[in-house]
């Protein structure tokens, strides 16, 4: 997770050599050179970033081997948008493609927990359908999903019911086919390609949706 602007800057730096698409060779006092920093400080921030999960690394006999990861590149993203957003006066919206898939069943169950609707209902503004619609996302949407999970959207509390309890989950609105919707993701991040979609309908039925069917999400964030 990107918490300062020196760890964008270094990703920038990194970026500018095209570590964004492919592994580059850096060594740290070159690196520090450029930055115009220390080689400690570079050193310190480069294993920050490794911990973090934004760069992958490995030693090699010139140099460190070093790529950005999706998150890295997404953290990149969101900064492209966000300044974007702010010059062109526009809102930022994520646009995520991917194909509907089946799920397990398993968001109709949570869909009919009133713990969650009532929650739903005041963030939203509408009243799920009791049931979702499962995304199996591209690869650049999968960039953009490890953004979503950076950000804070519509927090939903999570809650006890007598049978279990039941965690906590964030939703950002959208738009699918132009038709209200909002994308829910775990507050706590799941490794996963696929995302869920609320809607106030049935959107297999209300869009005429089947299985391979590619859909395009337009996120509001």
């Amino acid at each position: 997770m990107v918490k300062e602007m020196r760890d964008l800057s270094i990703l920038l730096e990194l970026a500018r050599s095209g570590a964004h698409m492919v592994p580059c060779t850096f060594t740290t006092v070159a690196l520090a050179r450029r930055l115009g920093v220390s080689q400690a400080t570079v050193a310190r921030r480069l294993a920050e970033l490794q911990r973090g999960g934004l760069i992958s690394r490995s030693s090699g006999p010139r140099g460190q081997r070093i790529q950005l990861t999706p998150a890295g590149l997404a953290a990149l993203r969101s900064l492209h948008q966000e300044l974007d957003s702010i010059l062109s006066g526009k809102p930022r919206v994520f646009e995520l493609t991917g194909r509907v898939v089946s799920g397990f069943g398993e968001g109709s169950y949570y869909m009919s927990q009133q713990g969650y609707r009532q929650q739903f209902r005041r963030e939203l503004g509408f009243d799920p359908y009791p049931g979702t619609l499962d995304v199996k996302l591209d690869v650049r949407s999968l960039e953009l999903r490890s953004l979503l999970l950076e950000l804070p959207g519509k927090h939903i509390e999570g809650f006890k019911a007598p049978e279990r309890t039941f965690g906590p989950v964030k939703c950002f609105p959208a738009t699918l086919q132009g038709m209200k919707v909002a994308v829910v993701l775990p507050a706590r991040s799941h490794h996963t390609d696929v995302i869920e979609v609320i809607a106030p309908k049935n959107l297999r039925k209300s869009l005429k949706l089947e299985d391979g069917d590619v859909v395009k999400i337009e996120v509001s964030v």
